[in-house]
């Protein structure tokens, strides 16, 4: 009886969680970003993970040629 009253609520919360989520423009619609263009999102992709990756080297290089 207490197994069935939990699922019962946690149906009732999910039903009402999707109820309120108020627009739905489908997948990707809640992005920062356009995803539809596939050149561009390769493209902004490649560049915000090749500046993540390759900070570090740059600050190393920045820090041995000031040294000299």
């Amino acid at each position: 009886m207490i197994a069935s009253r939990g699922l019962k609520l946690m149906r009732n919360f999910s039903t009402t969680a999707a109820r309120n989520s108020h627009a739905y423009g489908g997948p990707g619609s809640n992005l920062p970003f356009d995803v539809n263009s596939k050149y561009k999102f390769t493209a902004l992709l490649a560049i915000y993970f090749s500046t993540g990756f390759g900070l570090p080297f740059l600050m190393v290089r920045f820090i041995k040629h000031r040294a000299l």
